[in-house]
């Protein structure tokens, strides 16, 4: 008997492996099925020309192989409220069967800072895909400006430009402003990095929190040219492609720090793969899977190489951790960080 009970017990233990791998290909195949000849949209909260276009073109030629079925993907832009028009639409009335993933700005951060600015979506409801990098924007100067320094930012005809207050772009120099003491102007209006290179380069404002993907990914002659200064990086460490610029956290005084600390920790959030929170699990766990083959990809690195744009990437796993960090954090920290990044209740 318990020799018969050993057998009959292994007999099952195989047929569980078994019907796991048969309902593991089975999803594998319908993934397969619903992808084949569809279209897939990477959609952007920014308009064409940035550095979230630049990433978006590069994971276009490069995901589809990854997806079973492999479809093809097209680039749609959705710009309004620093990528909170995006989110919104993923959220809600957004497609919820996996064409069309969100390439996000620091979405989570909108949610957490500025409620009022029209968010309609629950950051730790959508299915994370993962982050391909973190965003490293610096406080970029035009050299033909009066600014030279962090110094210089105490005149208050210095006009800083940027997209929209939900969005970095607003957010660090405001941040800069409130913890270094500085008083430049500080104006909203330009819906991308483009428009802002190019008002910046029109003279109609001295400088902006350009993305270093941005500068080097778009304009990569200002660099070697030395067409913009760079003050300061707005960053936990100091890029290593910019290894001499300090970052604002350096800057900060003690009783600052964890203002901007806080807010430099949402920095692998600004460039954020997601997708709906209805989207069906075996799609959501295929979609994981082709992210992670993507960034691995040694064609992907080598055009994002050629780019000029860096992939430090994170999985869905480590992603949703710092989600859970940051919807978590006490509402006395929120509070002083939304007083220094101008966004006060």
């Amino acid at each position: 008997m318990t020799f018969c009970k050993r057998v009959c017990a292994a007999f099952a233990a195989v047929a569980v492996l078994l019907s796991g791998a048969v309902n593991s290909a089975m999803a594998q195949q319908s993934v397969a099925d619903f992808y084949r000849g569809k279209t897939v949209a990477l959609l952007l909260g920014t308009g064409p020309g940035g550095s979230y276009d630049l990433y978006a073109r590069i994971f276009a030629d490069h995901l589809p192989r990854h997806i079973p079925g492999n479809p093809s993907i097209v680039v749609e832009h959705m710009p309004g409220a620093g990528g909170v028009t995006a989110g919104n639409h993923l959220f809600g009335p957004g497609p919820q069967d996996g064409t069309k993933i969100l390439l996000s700005h620091a979405i989570i951060m909108s949610e957490v800072l500025e409620p009022k600015a029209g968010v309609r979506f629950q950051s730790a409801k959508f299915n994370w895909i993962g982050t391909y990098d973190q965003i490293a924007h610096t406080m970029a100067m035009w050299h033909e400006s009066p600014v030279k320094s962090v110094a210089d930012l105490k005149n208050p005809n210095i006009v800083v430009g940027s997209f929209a207050r939900a969005h970095f772009t607003y957010q660090w120099p405001a941040m800069m402003k409130e913890v270094l003491g500085l008083n430049f102007r500080l104006i909203t209006g330009y819906p991308t990095g483009n428009h802002n290179n190019l008002a910046m380069e029109r003279g109609e404002i001295h400088g902006w929190a350009a993305s270093w993907e941005n500068l080097i990914g778009t304009r990569p002659h200002w660099i070697t040219e030395k067409k913009v200064t760079l003050l300061a990086q707005f960053l936990l460490e100091r890029k290593h492609q910019i290894i001499e610029v300090p970052t604002l956290l350096e800057l900060a005084p003690p009783d600052k720090k964890d203002v901007v600390e806080f807010l430099s920790a949402s920095t692998p959030f600004g460039r954020g793969v997601v997708v709906g929170p209805g989207v069906p699990e075996e799609r959501v766990v295929a979609l994981r899977a082709a992210f992670e083959a993507t960034v691995r990809d040694p064609a992907f690195l080598a055009a994002a190489q050629k780019r000029q744009v860096d992939i430090d990437w994170r999985g869905y796993r480590n992603t949703m951790a710092l989600v859970k960090k940051i919807v978590g954090a006490s509402p006395d920290l929120i509070a002083r960080v939304k007083k220094a990044i101008g966004q006060e209740d």
